[in-house]
């Protein structure tokens, strides 16, 4: 019992010399006048100034606590006077009795109106590089065997500022509970977040629960989420986001990561899915799905405050689903077994990102059916004049072509583009290198076929356009019809092109345009255009009859029609005219100007006496008529050239009793001689 006492006495007075001591460090030591040898040690170290304006305050029992403010941290040369970091106070709990066992246990740290301005200057560098420490290679310096952080007791930031160059954080509040290993910390973090000088700012909250395992470099959080609103204003609509995962698990010694399920939502959209991750650390590399809930674009983007586009069809862009599986890593992105649904057209396939530097794009996509002409821009009431292309605009599309770099195939089933139905397309594109290749493309089209050769080079100042086209079997009213609301020709047959153009813009491409084009058609008409009539009428005016009665039929029916024509600038030159009726022999030559769309074409209408086929009989023709077409594409105008006429008659006549002067001459001879 009295050895007990004894122990006893000598720990009460070992404590109670403890408690002395503390009190004695506590009331007579001043951390005040250490001041100059914190700054020196900090300027030495950092090469940055120090500045402690406010008092150093200690306390030492039951935590050694240490508060400090106002105080700042200066910037490296090269970069303003403000500084680095400011705080109003802070202040620094430990606990001591660890400490004498060489343990750190660190109690709560708070940090009130701290004040971090990250800057880069005009040579890239960054005032949070370049501080102090050991000679370069040299490794940091190991804690003592048995010192660690075992214990944290946790962290309040309050009232804070965050910047880097135009993105700011404020009003910057922390809240992390006491962080012990494999104890869930309480996380909670509110701030408001500017994007760039001049945008609304974003209210952002987070909200979750932090396991950690330090030993083993493991980290668990439950519950996140996180928030985010924007009130609307200065041409921006309110905006509320939200991003939720049950359960997030990172591990740093094997580097992966793993997300079961997450949610997002904004503004009425609702984005689900899944995420796994590997070498997080190395390379980065993440897979997983999502699943994107029927929304509206329209409703999105006027939720977003962008002015949803004016289409034909004010139901377009009224319904958007997406889902697929996704991976990035190896400067890679892609996206496989994609499914969208936009409106009433489903697109399926895969997308990649193959290059993320060079942005080279791959893809093999299949589109069920889709209306472009939906999406159009409403037609203007009155046609306005185009804005005239300018060397700018040349420019511009050649660089974007030079940047382009692109290798995919793409099927349509059934398609509505300027007005043309097709089916059945297929298109396979490559680009690289400012070159532009769209082949093979085919497609059916009323009740045809369409196959095509496309390049776009942009390797020069001006983009150049080659196109090889054939078109089989197709039928060229209704082609006509729908893409340029034109009845000018019908019948069925083969057209091929084979052409060059350079400039962007309709007008420009029209005025460059080079090549040959055929055509060979079958069982059709020319609209607009009676040549029976017209030829008619001259007829009965060299015979010095009557007039036809009755009107013009406004076509000239064919059996076949066949031309080839030479583009030189967009002007079309035609020197093989042919159109065959039964009745009926057109040849000719002429030019159109497709810029202006003025025409002239001289043809020789050679009227037969009946029905043929096949070559035309010297003594089956009735009458060659010379014709002279003019006007415009639009709006032609037919002229029998009566003159010519005239003395075709003549010469006829003259022809057709050539035989009989001959003889009379002949037989006035041989009277004369006898």
């Amino acid at each position: 019992m009295r050895a007990l006492k004894l122990t006893a006495m000598i720990l009460g007075g070992l404590f109670a010399l403890l408690v002395v001591v503390l009190l004695a460090v506590r009331f007579l030591v001043s951390p005040n006048d250490f001041k100059g040898r914190i700054v020196k040690a900090v300027r030495d170290s950092t090469g940055r100034e120090l500045e402690l304006p406010g008092d150093i305050k200690l306390s030492v029992f039951p935590w050694i606590a240490l508060e400090l403010g106002p105080a700042s941290l200066g910037n490296p040369p090269g970069f303003d006077r403000q500084p680095f970091v400011a705080v109003k106070h802070a202040a620094l709990h430990v606990q001591l009795l660890p400490l004498l066992r060489k343990q750190l246990r660190i109690g709560r740290v708070e940090i009130d109106g701290l004040d971090l301005r990250l800057q880069k200057n005009a040579h890239g560098a960054g005032n949070w590089e370049g501080f102090g420490g050991g000679a370069q290679g040299q490794s940091p310096p190991t804690s003592p065997a048995g010192e660690s952080l075992q214990d944290l007791g946790g962290v309040r930031i309050k009232d804070s500022r965050i910047s880097y160059q135009d993105l700011v954080a404020e009003q910057v509040n922390l809240e992390v509970g006491r962080v012990a290993p494999l104890v869930a910390t309480p996380v909670d973090l509110k701030l408001r977040l500017t994007l760039s000088r001049g945008a609304p700012p974003l209210e952002l909250s987070g909200r979750f629960a932090l396991t950690p395992d330090l030993a083993h470099q493991k980290y668990r959080i439950l519950k996140l989420e996180l928030s985010g609103s924007r009130a609307a204003g200065a041409g921006a609509a309110a905006l509320t986001a939200k991003f939720t995962a049950p359960e997030l698990n990172a591990d740093l010694q094997s580097q992966t990561l793993s997300a079961p399920a997450f949610g997002a939502q904004t503004n009425g959209a609702r984005l689900s899915g899944s995420l796994q991750g590997a070498k997080i650390l190395d390379a980065p590399s993440l897979e997983g799905s999502f699943k994107l809930e029927p929304t509206s674009p329209r409703e999105l983007m006027g939720a977003a405050g962008v002015a949803a586009p004016k289409t034909r069809d004010p139901k377009a862009l009224s319904k958007l689903a997406a889902r697929g599986d996704f991976s990035y890593g190896d400067n890679a992105a892609a996206v496989s077994n994609l499914d969208v649904q936009l409106d009433d057209s489903s697109l399926r396939g895969r997308l990649a990102v193959t290059d993320l530097k060079a942005e080279a794009i791959s893809f093999e996509l299949a589109l069920d059916r889709i209306d472009f002409d939906r999406y159009r821009s409403p037609a203007e009431p009155v046609a306005k004049p185009a804005r005239p292309q300018t060397s700018a605009d040349d420019a511009a599309s050649a660089q974007s072509l030079k940047s382009l770099r692109m290798n995919g195939t793409l099927t349509v089933g059934t398609a509505v583009a300027a007005g043309m139905k097709l089916t059945q397309v297929n298109m396979t594109v490559a680009a690289r290198d400012g070159v532009t290749h769209l082949a093979p493309l085919r497609a059916r089209l009323y009740g045809g076929d369409y196959s095509g050769d496309i390049t776009l080079d942009g390797r020069g100042s001006v983009p150049l356009l080659m196109l090889d086209q054939t078109l089989t079997g197709v039928d060229v009213a209704q082609l006509l019809k729908d893409l340029a609301h034109s009845n000018r020709v019908s019948g069925r047959g083969r057209v091929t092109t084979h052409l060059t153009a350079r400039g962007t813009g309709a007008a420009a491409i029209l005025r460059s345009l080079n090549g040959h084009v055929t055509a060979d058609l079958e069982n059709g008409a020319i609209e607009g255009l009676d040549l029976w009539f017209e030829i008619n009428r001259a007829l009965a005016l060299i015979q010095k009859q009557a007039l036809p009665s009755g009107q013009s039929s406004g076509r000239t029916r064919f059996d076949t029609f066949k031309a080839s024509a030479d583009l030189a600038n967009g002007v079309a030159a035609t020197k093989d005219l042919s159109i065959i009726s039964q009745n009926l022999r057109i040849a000719g030559q002429g030019t159109a100007d497709l810029v202006s769309e003025a025409i002239n074409y001289q043809v020789k209408a050679t009227v037969l006496k009946q029905a043929t086929t096949g070559a035309v009989a010297g003594g089956n023709v009735l009458a060659d008529i010379p014709v002279t077409v003019t006007g415009t594409l639009t709006n032609p105008k037919v002229s029998p050239d009566l003159q010519g006429l005239a003395k075709a008659r003549v010469q006829q006549e003259l022809d057709k009793h050539k035989d009989e002067l001959k003889q009379k001459l002949q037989d006035q001879l041989k009277n004369l001689l006898k």
